[in-house]
């Protein structure tokens, strides 16, 4: 348990980044609600990340077909992604900024999804906040992926649903949060509330990265068989893309 929690190597950025919010909400630097709307579009770069791994994925990855079959899948498999998950993107922001109509006003229409976001990155240190977001995600990108050749063991398939169970931890926690905001009209409560739940779902999910030695050893003690260690390790490593 220490070596998920406790700050160390593996989960600094994650700790740095959680210190960051609250340092930025604390001492007034931002408005909480943009702390709050920035993990909301921590989807959107989410998705940028994972369309930068199968396309890493179409070009190193496994190939068990021809390489020109496979290119061809490939791109095509994550055209279709794009398509996927720019309308679950989209689904889902429609809800969200209907959600939220009624408490700011300046989403005037849940639908009108250009002019909401251009309210959204107009939100006071929004920069500063979402690139802090960015810094994280490509930060975990390099070492959970890129560094530890993680790419190899995937082809552009067996990557295509991945973020959609961080997306949807992510989003659920962002939802808890505005409806606490909402109830309360306490925004910086919200924005600690979202943090403090997102926290150690980021420190659990980087504790199960490639090759983490505290994750093997505790699927080695709740596992029977070399076998079973690997069908276990495998299935839970899935969802830290």
């Amino acid at each position: 348990m220490s070596a998920i929690f406790i700050p160390n190597r593996n989960n600094l950025i994650i700790w740095v980044n959680a210190l960051f919010m609250v340092f930025l909400i604390v001492f007034k630097l931002t408005d909480p609600l943009t702390v709050v709307f920035a993990y909301f579009l921590e989807t959107i770069i989410i998705g940028l990340i994972h369309i930068l791994k199968m396309l890493i994925v179409i070009k190193y990855g496994s190939k068990p077909d021809s390489i020109a079959s496979s290119l061809v899948k490939g791109f095509g498999q994550m055209l279709f992604f794009v398509f996927h998950y720019g309308l679950f993107v989209a689904v889902q922001s429609m809800f969200a900024f209907s959600f939220f109509e009624n408490s700011m006003p300046e989403i005037k229409n849940g639908f009108d999804l250009i002019t909401n976001y251009r309210v959204l990155l107009h939100m006071p240190s929004m920069s500063a906040v979402l690139g802090a977001l960015v810094f994280t995600n490509l930060t975990y990108f390099y070492t959970n992926f890129w560094a530890n050749r993680k790419y190899l063991e995937y082809d552009p398939a067996s990557l295509f649903f991945k973020p959609y169970v961080r997306i949807f931890v992510q989003q659920f926690v962002v939802i808890l949060a505005g409806f606490f905001f909402i109830i309360s009209s306490e925004a910086m409560w919200a924005a600690l509330l979202l943090i403090l739940f997102r926290l150690p779902v980021d420190l659990v999910i980087v504790s199960i990265h490639k090759n983490s030695e505290p994750f093997e050893k505790y699927v080695k003690k709740h596992t029977e068989s070399y076998q079973h260690f690997m069908e276990v390790k495998e299935k839970y490593q899935k969802y830290t893309e």
